[in-house]
């Protein structure tokens, strides 16, 4: 059901709205727009133009000197083919032409993997535009020691405007993209920056057992032209041998990235990114419906059973948001491994002893848009030397770990704002 040769040729297609740096002389440097600040959005690496799946990646642009037209590029932790070699960081001119701001450098820069093994001095170029908040970048990096050219690809939105340290974060929703499964037919979009449960959803949908996605973008919007619609579905409930379909899927959107796990599909979802500040508070503005019929599993483990829930009259659905940072020995950014899941016990994002702040609220029926401000509940203090990842968690039913919900719930949001120290 994948359709890779799709997808390559989007790859392919996106690559070529990538250009570098205008050179004309009439261009005065000194008078251009700032572009610094933090871009969240969606990294594919390629090795000899082999692409890895895409990863949701926070990009920074530092301004380097008093004027706008200097900056440098900073990307964290940049790994390939599975291993940890190190930052990207490259000074960058910035030129700017009909509204567009476009920036290009190029640094040799010494990588060494995780394991010790030196990789040299390797030739790194930058070429990228920016036209409002959102970025599109090409770094090109040459192996020469493996003989290799590595290739990333990002294109992501603004969060957070000035310099590095800005201590607000926005999520408007206003830009989608396309992303997870595709097909000619039913391609599907998710927020930029953001993950879903789509992509089990679209898998569902291709079997006949969904007759929809979970999350879509609403025209009925706090402000902007968009919000965020989270449904949680009814997908039929049936054993299929080599995998339990569940009688309800809730939807989810998440900050992290979906990595399809048939046999267990609670860790599929991998939840959270490198960050480097305290968070401190998160607000922003939902509303929401209910289903009409409530379903629970009777039996656990519920994952093995969720084909099998049952009516239960006495219930109403609740939706869930949720904001959790959590602490990681390294970052694999790659297969994720290092990722908290939705899974129970230590693994999960709820249960794990990594948690270390956690904001969360539960609510029930809402219908007018209203506005919601969280504070963090400290679960251990907060070590600016050690690595964190940190998600937000938005579910149309706060059981849906359990496979319990009513198909129908509707969870809006819009508009969220991250404080962090």
């Amino acid at each position: 059901m994948k359709k890779s040769l799709l997808y390559l040729f989007m790859l392919v297609c996106s690559v070529t709205l990538f250009t570098g740096c205008n050179n004309d002389d009439d261009t005065e440097l000194t008078q251009v727009t700032d572009i610094s600040g933090d871009y969240q959005g969606r990294l594919v690496v390629s090795i000899d133009g082999s692409a890895a799946e895409p990863i949701s990646q926070l990009i920074s642009i530092i301004k380097s000197g008093e004027q706008n037209s200097q900056v440098l590029l900073s990307l964290k932790d940049f790994s390939f083919a599975g291993q940890l070699v190190g930052d990207i960081e490259v000074p960058c001119t910035v030129v700017e032409k009909d509204g567009i701001q476009e920036f290009s450098g190029q640094k040799d820069l010494s990588f060494t993997t995780e394991f010790g093994k030196v990789l040299g001095t390797l030739p790194t170029s930058v070429n990228g535009t920016v036209e409002g908040k959102s970025i599109n970048i090409k770094i090109g990096v040459t192996v020469t020691t493996l003989n290799k050219t590595v290739d990333v690809v990002f294109d992501g939105e603004r969060l957070t405007e000035g310099e590095s340290g800005n201590t607000k974060t926005h999520y408007d929703f206003e830009t989608w993209v396309a992303a997870g499964e595709e097909s000619e037919e039913a391609p599907f979009y998710e927020p930029t920056g953001w993950s879903s449960s789509n992509t089990g959803a679209f898998l569902l949908q291709m079997m006949g057992m969904a007759d929809k996605l979970v999350i879509t973008p609403s025209e009925d919007a706090y402000s902007g032209n968009f919000s965020v619609k989270i449904e949680s579905i009814d997908t039929k409930g049936k054993d299929l041998g080599f995998v339990m379909v569940p009688k309800v899927t809730s939807g989810s959107l998440f900050i992290g990235s979906f990595v399809t796990d048939m046999t267990n599909t609670l860790n599929s979802t991998k939840f959270g990114i490198p960050y480097s500040q305290k968070p401190v508070s998160l607000k922003g503005w939902y509303k929401y419906t209910p289903g009409e019929e409530y379903y629970i599993v009777n039996q656990e483990p519920y994952k093995d059973h969720c084909h099998e829930a049952v009516l239960d009259n006495s219930k109403t659905d609740e939706f869930a948001i949720s904001a959790v940072l959590y602490e990681t020995e390294d970052y694999d950014t790659e297969k994720m491994s290092d990722c908290l899941t939705g899974v129970d016990g230590e693994n999960g994002i709820y249960t794990s002893s990594r948690v270390v702040a956690i904001a969360q609220l539960f609510g029930g029926k809402q219908e007018s848009w209203k506005e919601f401000t969280l504070n963090f509940d400290w679960k251990k203090e907060y070590d600016a030397n050690k690595k964190y990842r940190f998600t937000i968690i938005c579910s149309s039913s706060k059981d849906g770990d359990k496979f319990w919900g009513a198909p129908g719930s509707v969870l809006m949001v819009d508009n969220f704002e991250l404080t962090a120290e």
